[in-house]
């Protein structure tokens, strides 16, 4: 398409007037990116000056000009003019805190203008700043030759912007476009001001809490001895099976909280995201409402960590602490977890997770210890069996617990199956649990499942075998039934022992002894069944040889009894006979005990 103009000078002069104000708006958006690290609190366009910088104490006049050649001082007579009645109002008390005069060039000074500025009669508070000049203050950037090296700069002061949902051209744009309309008297800044509470929204940075604490359950009901939320460690790492109720407790101990409280999942972040991911849920949560102090978080160019560290600061300042609490903390790499909790004093931190080989590190890395929540006691259980219409005495109950490992999730869900499959009855339902006859599959196993299948197969033989043992045994005892059982040797049982460990289906306790998970055995049963009854034959004679080795000088109760099971399980009646005569068998307990444990086989 062609293009005409009548008089190509009076263009350039259109364009020459349009290049100023356009680099007066770009100078103003950069002084705008910078006004929160340098304590501006106020930037105002074209009211006495083309652009003001407010601070508490101080008042900066901007005087923006751009020209082809050298500054002279005819360039700037009438600025100076200007910043002599200003001046005199701040003398005279009718405007607060001092003043400073800047004029603000793209061009260096002319030779003899040169000298004037460094003369004794140039005012001492009157700076001239220029693209190659000294720097003049933090809050002022330095000038550029050229509208584009304006426009890059500002970019590349828009690409630091954390949280930032436009791409840093169209964000730099559109400040420009705003500064155009406020110089112009027009809505939403018709005053001509932009404040630094509103740069989070001005600069649309997305400061949005994208998570909040999963709801807690309808009827929530607490485990034993249950710790409070926040109790003043710093860091605290919360580990159980999937099931352990460990997001129940969360949420319910959440709402009797009075710390400021962050929730994220960190499922699906990986490690060097999350410092960025937390900065945002914290500034979103504790600032989101108070402007101020988020545009004072939000600086361009902050990192996640340095977010967190300035978050800290502001409740530091307030005499405050936050708790962030981690889900699935053992999906993040130990050293991730060491810059974020170590951001600030402020923080405190509590770690979700599963069962893993990364806990240990984490324990290492951290220095922390894991804890345990200990799941649902007989009476707690009993309210809940009782709530869903269940009938059992204290023993029934006990017995659920051993077969779920008294985690919450998996009580309930077998309490609820006993009251729709089972008319309610307890012991009905722990006996088809134990002898795998139950029709519907439970919570436990269709969760547990999936942790069992990652297993190796000497680690699910392993399971297996010692799924047989409710009561702990010392590792060389283990490793005699894993022999027998699977004919697995002591090297590579010890290794299954270690992997099992970490995955939390080995309890410890004490210093050489285990057991495998209460909530596990079921799936280590079913696999000692679907190996074959030679097998399952040889890790009962094999528990209960050692068993009956120890007890003269072990008169454990609880290992007694295991070997009474194991009598009747293998059809060895005369031993049950001797051992009812037996005056270490008087000793322990009452005949009618041995009655209920057979029973009960």
């Amino acid at each position: 398409m062609e293009t005409f103009n009548l008089d190509p000078r009076q263009l350039a002069r259109i364009e020459a007037v349009h290049r100023g104000f356009l680099y007066q708006h770009l100078y103003a958006a950069a002084c705008l990116f910078d006004a929160a690290r340098a304590g501006v609190t106020h930037v105002i366009v074209e009211n006495d000056e083309d652009v003001e910088l407010v601070q508490p104490d101080r008042r900066i006049y901007l005087q923006v000009k751009t020209r082809a050649s050298n500054l002279i001082l005819s360039d700037i007579d009438g600025a100076l003019s200007r910043f002599a009645a200003i001046r005199q109002e701040h003398e005279e008390g009718r405007r607060s805190g001092s003043c400073q005069f800047v004029i603000v060039s793209n061009s260096a000074p002319g030779p003899e203008f040169a000298k004037l500025i460094t003369g004794k009669e140039w005012p001492s508070d009157t700076r001239l700043h220029w693209p190659q000049s000294p720097a003049v203050d933090e809050a002022l950037p330095l000038p550029w030759r050229t509208i584009a090296d304006g426009f890059e700069a500002c970019r590349a002061a828009a690409e630091t912007l954390p949280f930032s949902v436009l791409a840093p051209e169209t964000l730099v744009w559109k400040i420009a476009g705003r500064m155009m309309a406020a110089a112009g008297g027009i809505e939403p800044s018709s005053n001509h001001t932009f404040t630094v509470e509103e740069l989070p929204a001005l600069f649309e940075q997305l400061v949005v809490q994208l998570q909040d604490f999963p709801a807690p359950p309808l009827r929530y009901r607490p485990q034993e001895h249950e710790p409070n939320l926040a109790n003043g460690q710093r860091v605290r790492l919360v580990v159980g099976l999937s099931g352990a109720g460990k997001t129940s407790w969360v949420s319910q101990t959440a709402l009797h909280t009075s710390d400021r409280l962050a929730y994220y999942d960190i499922a699906e972040i990986s490690g060097p995201a999350l410092a960025n991911a937390v900065a945002r849920e914290l500034a979103a949560r504790i600032f989101g409402s108070r402007g101020g102090k988020l545009g004072e978080i939000l600086l361009p160019g902050a990192s996640g960590t340095e977010i967190l560290f300035a978050i800290g600061r502001h409740l530091a300042e307030d005499k405050l602490t936050a708790t962030v609490v981690l889900d699935n903390a053992h999906r993040i790499a130990a050293a991730d977890l060491v810059s974020l909790v170590g951001a600030s004093d402020q923080l405190q931190f509590v770690l979700l997770a599963q069962p893993s080989a990364t806990i240990a590190r984490i324990e290492a890395t951290l220095g922390v210890k894991a804890e345990l929540l200990l799941g649902w006691s007989n009476e707690t259980a009993a309210a809940e069996g009782a709530s869903l219409g269940c009938r059992g005495d204290f023993s029934d109950y006990e017995r659920l617990l051993k077969i779920t490992g008294g985690l919450p999730l998996y009580v309930q869900n077998a309490l609820k199956i006993a009251a729709e499959s089972y008319e309610g009855v307890v012991t009905r339902v722990c006996a088809a649990l134990e002898d795998r006859t139950h029709i519907v599959e439970t919570a436990q196993e269709l969760i547990l499942s999936d942790v069992f299948d990652r297993f190796n197969d000497p680690e699910r033989r392993a399971v297996a075998a010692l799924s047989l043992s409710d009561v702990p045994l010392t590792q060389s005892e283990a490793s005699v039934v894993l022999k027998r059982a699977f004919d697995l040797e002591p090297e590579i049982a010890a290794t299954a022992f270690r992997r099992l460990r970490t995955s939390g289906t080995i309890q410890i306790f004490g210093v050489d002894r285990f057991k495998i998970h209460d909530a596990m055995r079921p799936l280590g049963r079913t696999y000692l069944s679907d190996a074959g009854g030679e097998h399952l034959q040889n890790a009962r004679e094999a528990i209960r040889d050692l068993l009956i080795k120890a007890l003269p000088n072990d008169h454990d109760r609880q290992r007694v009894f295991l070997l009474l099971r194991m009598f009747v399980a293998l059809g060895n009646v005369k031993p049950l006979v001797e051992m009812a005569t037996d005056e270490i068998f008087h000793e322990l307990e009452p005949i009618s005990k041995l009655k209920i444990s057979v029973d009960r086989l």
